[in-house]
């Protein structure tokens, strides 16, 4: 990828990315910060992390998109680069369905606020919102709050051992 990003602020236009993602244009997400891009459909949501392809056919559908972290997009210049950011998206995808493993709903709003705390830190994940952290794992707005809730209650050395996330 080259250094040609096209939104090089750590805070991005939503409404200009959205354009971007539903009119087909392939987009990646930088490898090289520490951002992400959640991409909201009609029923769910799609997380895209680092090195993530966002955009093409996979996201014409998409209703909103919300910037995690230190975003930057830019355009895959070559088919190899194309297809690295497609298997990256595919592993960020992984990675959320390691959330999804529990068929309790308050377990799996524990497991995407560990697992995207872990990465991105506490600071950032309190800024997303319930109902779109409850699209990316199947759960209800409240469900997500009770386990923010649950996560703020915890000690902090806890916060950092919690099993009943298995990631």
């Amino acid at each position: 990828m080259s250094d040609k990003s096209l939104l090089p602020q750590i805070t991005v236009n939503s409404t200009q990315v959205l354009t971007q993602l539903s009119s087909g244009q392939l987009l990646t997400i930088d490898p090289r910060r520490r951002g992400g891009l959640i991409v909201c459909k009609r029923h769910h949501a799609e997380f895209a992390g680092p090195g993530s392809a966002v955009g093409g056919v996979c996201d014409i559908d998409c209703r909103k998109v919300i910037p995690v972290g230190d975003l930057a997009l830019a355009h895959p210049e070559s088919y190899q680069e194309r297809q690295k950011a497609y298997a990256m998206r595919q592993k960020w995808f992984r990675f959320t369905q390691k959330a999804m493993e529990s068929s309790v709903p308050l377990q799996r709003a524990q497991a995407i606020l560990f697992l995207l705390d872990k990465y991105f830190g506490s600071e950032t994940v309190n800024h997303l919102p319930d109902e779109v952290l409850g699209q990316l794992v199947g759960v209800l707005p409240k469900t997500m709050k009770m386990g923010r809730q649950f996560r703020a209650n915890l000690p902090q050395s806890k916060q950092q051992d919690a099993k009943l996330v298995r990631v």
